[in-house]
């Protein structure tokens, strides 16, 4: 395998990553709104962590490469990471302010 197409795949695996970020800030989200509890965090965490790596699989075989190879989970990482810095970071800064202004007009 060339270093172009581990780039190409590594790049491809970071979009996945950044997708599965935004997929957990969704579902932390609905589980805020829908007022489930920690045990629901455990459940939607192992659900997620399963979805991910099937995603995951099934991405690195549709692009037909072994879904075991480092750059793949280190584009996966580095998506992740990506998202949590960027997009993600302001979603969780609106939600705190929300459920803060939610808190003191319950009160």
């Amino acid at each position: 395998m060339t270093a172009g197409e581990q780039a190409r795949v590594f790049l491809a695996m970071a979009l996945c990553g950044a997708v599965l970020g935004a997929v957990y800030d969704a579902a932390l989200l609905a589980r805020h709104a829908l007022g489930l509890g920690r045990a629901a965090q455990g459940v939607l965490n192992i659900l997620f962590g399963a979805v991910g790596a099937f995603l995951v699989t099934e991405a690195s075989l549709l692009l037909r490469i072994s879904p075991f190879r480092f750059f793949i989970l280190a584009g996966v990482a580095f998506g992740i990471l990506v998202y949590a810095a960027a997009i993600g970071a302001n979603v969780r800064k609106i939600y705190r302010k929300i459920q803060k202004s939610v808190k003191k007009v319950k009160k």
